[in-house]
């Protein structure tokens, strides 16, 4: 996806709010976001998101003096969701279809999102999505795709987020299948980091990889060697939330699973799809 015009306050919004996190002194503010507005001066909008916010949140970083801004908040992130964890066993336990369920349960956390300028509640979006339609819905061939499947790539998202990931790793852990779970190697927005896949204990149940690149959502031209001989060599792939969808292009084995939570993106999808809508695609 490339970047659009309307793009760029969301951009300045996230320096801003980022640097409110890390301090209250106005000058250090205001000159973190004159370099976050210095730098779209000169950016390309053929660029995607993910590739622009990473120089945006390197610039944060290093004018703040803070490695990671949103520490606290993914830690805060990490202990709510958990404690919603035997919540969101039992709604497994007591549906009709568990894959189907687990999948929904994964997209409603994709709700937990500081770079998205739209929040939801999650509690309340856990009880919509579970009674909503996918608006775009490739579950058919998803479980296609699994029951041949002996690797699967998981590229995760958000800290938080991880916990509802790890419900639906579960729900595909059989014999058969190697699941490799991906996160950033260092921090970016509230993204999950391979410190937060292990305070959550993901690494029970996958073996956890970095993507090799600090952009929030995958660019593979930026990604480590690692990582690309594991996305090349899965036989299928999960990735979640708006900056996978963004980053990623299409193949035939890759299946997004996000919310939708920016009008730029439901035009990019298209086929009617709206800001809340939950999207299950496979482009």
């Amino acid at each position: 996806m490339k970047t659009y015009l309307d793009c760029i306050p969301c951009f300045i919004r996230q320096g801003l709010e980022a640097a409110r996190m890390v301090t209250d002194d106005d000058r250090v503010q205001l000159q973190v976001i004159k370099k976050i507005m210095n730098h779209l001066m000169s950016v390309e909008l053929t660029s995607s998101p993910p590739e622009i916010s990473y120089h945006v949140h390197k610039i944060i970083r290093e004018s703040t003096g803070s490695p990671d801004p949103y520490k606290k908040i993914k830690q805060s992130q990490n202990k709510f969701a958990l404690g919603l964890y035997p919540k969101l066993k039992k709604l497994l336990d007591n549906s009709d279809d568990r894959l189907l369920t687990a999948i929904k349960l994964a997209i409603a956390g994709n709700v937990i999102d500081y770079g998205a300028a739209v929040r939801f509640d999650v509690e309340s979006t856990i009880q919509k999505v579970l009674t909503t339609d996918f608006t775009i819905n490739a579950y058919d061939k998803f479980k296609n795709y699994l029951s041949e499947a002996n690797k699967l790539l998981y590229i995760g998202d958000n800290a938080g987020e991880i916990v509802f990931d790890m419900l639906l790793v579960e729900e595909l852990i059989n014999n058969d299948l190697e699941i490799t779970f991906a996160v950033k190697p260092g921090p970016i927005i509230n993204d999950a980091t391979l410190e937060d896949a292990h305070d959550i204990g993901l690494d029970r149940y996958a073996k956890l990889i970095t993507t090799g690149a600090q952009t929030p959502g995958v660019v593979l031209e930026s990604c480590s060697s690692e990582f690309i001989e594991h996305y090349e060599s899965a036989d299928m792939i999960i990735a979640k939330g708006q900056g996978n969808y963004e980053g990623l292009g299409a193949e035939p084995n890759l299946f997004k699973l996000l919310m939708v939570k920016c009008e730029l993106v439901a035009r990019e999808i298209g086929d009617g799809v709206k800001v809340g809508d939950i999207i299950f695609i496979n482009i």
